[in-house]
């Protein structure tokens, strides 16, 4: 059997305080977008939600733009709400692939600090003692 491991999606900032719209219920709020990935995000809101409400989002990109459907997850840190698609169009994932692209061109990847990654090999270390 082969060992599967869970690659986390890369992890950019978004530069300039880029907006975002989001959508709960009847409800729009603006926020201001702190990263992006492929499976999700941050965005820093005035308000906080609780974990597990779904919102819809609006989010404009240099390759136009996209929206999706969220599920808001704990907060992170520096007060922004984790957020993660639930839902999205082929077109609008081919304007985020595109945009994470162009993020990725200019430098803009969250880099793992040492004490990340001390945490990510002192897990892996841990999981293989369990294992046995």
């Amino acid at each position: 059997m082969k060992d599967h491991r869970r690659v986390r999606s890369p992890r950019f900032v978004v530069p300039n305080n880029e907006q975002a719209v989001l959508s709960i219920g009847a409800e729009k709020l603006k926020g201001t977008l702190r990263t992006l990935s492929l499976t999700g995000g941050t965005v820093r809101l005035d308000r906080r939600f609780a974990s597990g409400t779904f919102a819809d989002i609006g989010i404009q990109t240099a390759s136009g733009t996209f929206s999706a459907a969220i599920e808001l997850l704990p907060m992170a840190s520096g007060n922004a709400q984790a957020f993660r698609f639930i839902a999205m169009g082929p077109v609008a994932r081919g304007r985020l692939n595109d945009g994470l692209s162009k993020m990725r061109a200019q430098g803009l990847a969250l880099k793992k600090t040492p004490l990340d990654q001390f945490r990510s090999l002192a897990r892996r270390v841990l999981s293989a003692r369990s294992v046995k």
